[in-house]
């Protein structure tokens, strides 16, 4: 591995807490990060996505729904659950250190890929079969079938070698074939092009454009800058592409609808690239809004920082697509410069004509859930003990500060990791977690219950995280994540019943004083770990699946018999 590869690899590896993993793994999820960051700008643990080295031929697999990263069946479920229209990615990812592109290495990687598409039950990856067979059960609600991805990476120089390329066309011809998929983009990086797309994302979101043809709008409140004009389309596919020339998926996080394919509409923005009358896009087409944080300006040149499209996802889409004609097309553009995010969600549901927003942003916007922000911000000057909170998506996206860290909490698994430790429910948590999301509003994110809990749950949550990465608890475990947490607090409090929440911080930090210490110290917040992940294991024969401690009953008695097994140094 060169120098500079290896030093991008050092910087990851820091952050993200994986010292106690040997290169090779750190590598493996390194270059995850990197992949599953082009299709997804949201928080997320590599770890999660690596298969370990029970599986020949793979090393990570992910499901992309509808912009969203899919953990399991039960989050699969959820989100499912929700009417309306899917679009899925199937990403597969082979991570080799050697500097030596292999044919053999290539050849089984795809076929396993592939396999893992068109098989019905794979013994390799069963769930993960299961969660691909539960998708395409929905198939009637496809927008287009589902997209693959499949990267083989090395630490070498791709040269594109004509037997690895006759392999490459096999394989997507293969999926093709099965009539199961739409798209099939297969990438072959070196060092180079794992060292360019972690930059990339590394640095955030910025991109300089060209936009002569402008006015400059009024003052606005909130609004730091704000421009109307049209912007040439070869200059739009800028600020829609990557490195790689590829669309960037992220890019479109925040527009209310995803890609729609070929509904009429592209359909007939299409024919319009494709005749005479492109010329006339300006005054056919309704144009593309972004909206971005910040903005330097020289002369026409804009530099474009940590932006979004928020309206004109078809339009950039279709662009993209038939980008051959894009010489000589002029695009409607309108770039709001803002700060504030209440200014940019408003933006973005004014310019759409639909109004769908996920049921955790509604809950990201409670003056409880900014009451949390800020007591985990309080940690500012406690760099060692600090979590951060990703309250609202894509909140860290592109921050040095925390790029793969461990220390990052989402909405989602605060309120899991709450709800299992001091209401007791893990089984909710971890199987139902549609109706733990609905009762939020009134039973968690209350004024009555004092985010220092939610502190300790996120701490708690992010360190277990990392035990992960780091192999230091088995992945097996992973199933029972959240009965993990129940059992640790059951353990430290010496009883199963829900905790009673102070409400002012005084007390709230008085009854957590312990808990903190307890938990900041790896080694005893480990070793408690490890003996309630005994006891599970014994519950559940030595078989934890996402079945694992599904009931109320079965949640009990796992408590009742941490409480009998478990005792804390």
């Amino acid at each position: 591995m060169d120098r500079v590869t290896k030093g991008l690899l050092k910087t990851y590896v820091d952050g993200a807490g994986l010292g106690k993993l040997n290169e090779s793994q750190q590598f493996e999820r390194f270059v995850t990060h990197i992949a599953l960051s082009k299709v997804y700008a949201g928080s997320f643990s590599a770890d999660d996505f690596c298969v370990g080295d029970g599986v020949q031929g793979v090393d990570a697999v992910a499901l992309s729904v509808n912009g969203a990263l899919i953990q399991d069946l039960s989050e699969l479920e959820d989100v499912l659950s929700d009417s309306g229209s899917i679009r899925a990615e199937l990403i597969f990812l082979q991570a080799k250190t050697s500097e030596k592109f292999e044919l053999g290495d290539l050849s089984v990687f795809a076929d396993t890929a592939a396999s893992l598409v068109t098989t019905d039950d794979s013994d390799a990856l069963p769930e993960f079969s299961q969660m691909v067979n539960m998708l395409l059960e929905h198939s009637d609600r496809f927008v287009e079938n589902p997209v693959v991805r499949l990267y083989y990476i090395t630490t070498g120089k791709w040269e594109s070698p004509d037997p690895l390329q006759r392999k490459i066309a096999q394989t997507k011809s293969a999926l093709l074939d099965s009539n199961l998929i739409s798209k099939v983009d297969f990438h072959t990086w070196g060092a180079l092009e794992v060292q360019t797309n972690w930059r990339a994302i590394d640095r955030g979101l910025k991109t300089t454009i060209l936009f002569e043809n402008k006015a400059t709008l009024p003052e606005m409140p909130q609004v730091e800058q704000a421009f109307l004009g049209i912007l040439p389309a070869e200059q739009l596919l800028e600020l829609v592409t990557d490195e790689e020339g590829e669309i960037r998926k992220a890019l479109f996080y925040d527009n209310v609808r995803d890609f729609q394919g070929d509904i009429d509409v592209n359909a007939d923005i299409r024919r319009t690239l494709r005749s005479n009358d492109r010329k006339r896009f300006c005054v056919l087409n309704n144009g593309v809004t972004v909206v971005a944080r910040a903005l330097k300006t020289t002369g026409d040149r804009f530099t474009l920082e940590d932006y979004q499209v928020v309206n004109g996802c078809q339009t950039s889409h279709v662009l993209f697509a038939e980008r051959q004609f894009a010489k000589g097309v002029h695009v409607p553009f309108r770039l709001i410069v803002t700060a504030d995010d209440q200014v940019a969600r408003s933006i973005t549901t004014a310019t759409n004509q639909q109004t769908q927003v996920s049921k955790e942003n509604l809950l990201a916007l409670l003056d409880e859930q900014k009451a949390i922000e800020q007591y985990f911000n309080a940690f500012k000057a406690d760099e060692g003990h600090r979590i951060y909170y990703e309250r609202r998506s894509k909140q860290w996206a592109g921050s040095q500060q925390v790029r793969g860290a461990w220390r990052v909490i989402t909405l989602r698994n605060l309120l899991q990791s709450y709800a299992s430790m001091y209401q007791k429910v893990p089984h909710t948590a971890a199987r139902y977690y549609g109706d733990l999301r609905d009762r939020a509003k009134t039973e968690v994110f209350i004024a009555g219950n004092h985010p220092a809990y939610f502190y300790s749950a996120a701490y708690a949550y992010c360190k277990l995280d990392q035990f992960f990465r780091n192999e230091q608890i088995d992945r097996k475990f992973k199933p029972a994540r959240y009965h993990l947490l129940a059992g640790v607090r059951t353990a430290f409090t010496g009883s199963q019943q829900t905790d009673k929440i102070e409400k002012t911080e005084k007390r709230a930090e008085r009854a957590l004083a312990s808990f903190n210490k307890f938990l900041w110290d790896d080694k005893k917040y480990l070793q408690a770990l490890l003996d309630v992940g005994a006891v599970v294991d014994r519950m559940a024969g030595g078989n934890i699946t996402r079945d694992f401690g599904r009931n109320r009953e079965q949640t009990e008695a796992l408590l009742a018999d941490v409480l009998d097994s478990v005792t804390l140094a």
